[in-house]
């Protein structure tokens, strides 16, 4: 009984401090603004994904087409690691891929590196160097990954 509490008593503190580290790194965002060209008219309901392939897994946020036009913003997490009570947040994508999906058929995707394409706009926020301009019949006549 004496050992499960000691070990509450360890636990709990070290989960504060856990915490407490993984707080002290601000969160970055990447922005995707693009058109999108020859969409076929049965995907007028189109949506743009935008997916960060980041150092330990993915992340991802969707938005509605309209006009031919998308903004996406998609928040990431910062940290990479914590070295003796030093935070390091460095951790950028190193690639974004972008997919035009409608009905759960993806009409054109397109895979960009982060370090070539994209630039900080303010502190942990970054966005393409220019817009992005998709044609879906030439994304589909190259079978672009």
């Amino acid at each position: 009984m004496r050992t499960l509490q000691r070990l509450q008593f360890m636990l709990i503190p070290a989960l504060i401090l856990s915490a407490a580290l993984t707080a002290k790194c601000p969160s970055g965002s990447v922005t995707v603004h693009g058109k999108v060209e020859n969409l076929p008219s049965p995907a007028r309901e189109a949506e743009a994904t935008v997916v960060l392939q980041m150092p330990k897994g993915t992340v991802s946020r969707t938005a509605s087409l309209s006009n031919g036009e998308f903004t996406v913003e998609v928040p990431f997490s910062t940290v990479s690691s914590h070295f003796m009570g030093e935070d390091r947040c460095n951790t950028v994508p190193k690639f974004v891929v972008v997919k035009i999906v409608s009905a759960s058929k993806v009409y054109a995707q397109r895979r960009i590196s982060f370090k070539d394409s994209f630039e900080m706009s303010t502190s942990y926020s970054y966005r393409l160097k220019q817009d992005l301009s998709i044609d879906v019949l030439e994304e589909s006549g190259n079978n672009a990954t």
